[in-house]
């Protein structure tokens, strides 16, 4: 069965077909709609509750407001009838522990008040509704039955039978010092990355020298992805093409691919989650960067990409004690870190502040690694640090398919304030970070 992926501010809907259609809910909530006797359904991922104020890129699909009517307008335009739809609902949960300001908010219970009015308005039975709660939702429509179906997003199997492990006895320094070592050319481009004084001559050196990164980088540079109109087929052309600081994003990308394990019953809640996890908070450090002015873009990537390095060495670890873990931080909400500190005894921001100081990582991105769950505690780069903590956190509520993380809230009015920010910024800023990272794929290295 041909399954696709339904990002959030986007809708499909088709007639009857061997497809799946998935959304992946956290505090966004999805809807489904369907005319069986007409044979047509469709699914709305929808991240807000309503614009919060005017933007010439408006995306209807965005809001709840504006996407129901217009997702109601797409099934009637491809033959439904509004007296025959069926609607079903999921999403909407509080992510981690909840503060006073998640409350406040309630971006997924805002989101969810408006869909609920707009189908009571136009008499749509509504059949099923899993909204609220605090774990996250994968919901289906298989349009070969036009049947919806919620589900969490993760969940635990155990194919190989052996008996799950519950007492944790193990040497983290140990596991520290096995972890794969980061690529020497990527520390060579982190480097060039903060010095801010390097030519293209110097970053194209740098890369050649590792012949897989250089491989994955002309792959990329190749790839619709991209975008590029003429093929790419030497570094020198890649620099020129796409630019010496994106090519070194890239480098720093695909270098980090390789270091983060691609289990599916450690950290990750799908295979790649915590690279894939990385990668968004990248974005999105990057993106905040650029919006407050408190951090270099481009060093806001980087720390976004390593904030949690400290997972690498424990991730085996917590594969073995996989229920227990999806417990503690999906069904009861606790933070990762404190589950963390009372089965191994340390989290994984004090295990990656360990081993970026053994690859010799620059200060600044090993205080991000230290401290992006409590900014405050951070005796340097403070603003950063708080940047790549906030876009931990719109991971962590609007993406949570990847990887268990639950991070608190209690001080983010301090921490937005920090900023120039404020709480009631929070959907504004969630609707100007890039859309993609709140989809399913990133970068395909």
């Amino acid at each position: 069965m041909n399954k696709q992926i339904v990002p959030s501010g986007t809708s499909i809907v088709g007639g009857k077909e061997e497809k799946i259609l998935e959304a992946y809910l956290g505090s966004c909530v999805g809807v489904t709609l369907v005319d069986r006797r007409a044979e047509v359904g469709g699914l709305l991922h929808l991240l807000l509750a309503e614009a919060p104020g005017s933007d010439r890129h408006f995306n209807p699909e965005n809001y709840a407001t504006s996407g129901m009517p217009h997702f109601l307008n797409k099934l009637i335009d491809a033959g439904a009838s509004k007296e025959n739809l069926e609607a079903c609902m999921a999403g909407g949960a509080l992510i981690g522990p909840v503060s006073d300001v998640d409350l406040s908010l309630d971006l997924g219970g805002r989101i969810t008040e408006n869909v609920q009015f707009f189908l009571t308005e136009h008499k749509i039975p509504i059949i099923a509704t899993e909204t609220g709660g605090y774990s996250g939702r994968k919901m289906n429509l298989d349009l070969s039955l036009l049947k919806s179906s919620i589900e969490p997003t993760w969940q635990f199997n155990n194919p190989s039978g052996k008996p799950v492990q519950t007492d944790i006895v193990f040497d983290i320094d140990e596991a520290i010092h096995r972890a794969k070592p980061i690529p020497q050319v990527a520390l060579r481009v982190i480097r060039l990355i903060h010095n801010e004084d390097y030519s293209i001559k110097e970053v194209g050196s740098e890369i050649r020298r590792d012949q897989v990164i250089s491989g994955k980088i002309l792959t990329l540079c190749n790839s619709t992805f991209m975008g590029l109109k003429t093929v790419v087929d030497s570094i020198d052309r890649a620099l020129v093409l796409v630019g010496e600081k994106r090519l070194l994003k890239l480098v720093v990308t695909a270098s980090a691919q390789s270091l983060f394990p691609q289990s599916l019953q450690g950290y990750s809640l799908c295979k790649g989650g915590i690279f894939y996890h990385a990668v968004g908070t990248a974005t999105a450090a990057q993106k905040l960067a650029e919006i407050t002015k408190k951090a270099a873009p481009d060093v806001a990537y980087t720390a976004g990409l390593l904030h949690d390095i400290g997972k690498i060495p424990l991730d085996q670890e917590v594969a073995a004690n996989a229920p227990f873990f999806y417990r503690s931080t999906q069904e009861k909400g606790n933070e990762l870190c404190e589950i963390e500190r009372l089965k191994f005894g340390i989290d994984h921001t004090e295990a990656g502040m360990r081993l970026g100081k053994l690859w010799k990582l620059p200060d600044n991105l090993i205080h991000v690694i230290a401290n992006h769950h409590r900014p405050e505690a951070s005796a340097e780069n403070l603003e950063l640090v708080t940047i790549v903590y906030l876009a931990d956190l719109l991971m962590s509520k609007f993406q949570p398919c990847y990887e268990l993380e639950q991070i608190e809230t209690e001080k983010l009015p301090d921490r937005l304030d920090l900023l120039g920010l404020n709480a009631g910024d929070f959907p504004a800023l969630i609707d100007r970070i890039p859309k993609n990272i709140f989809q399913s794929s990133f970068m395909p290295i």
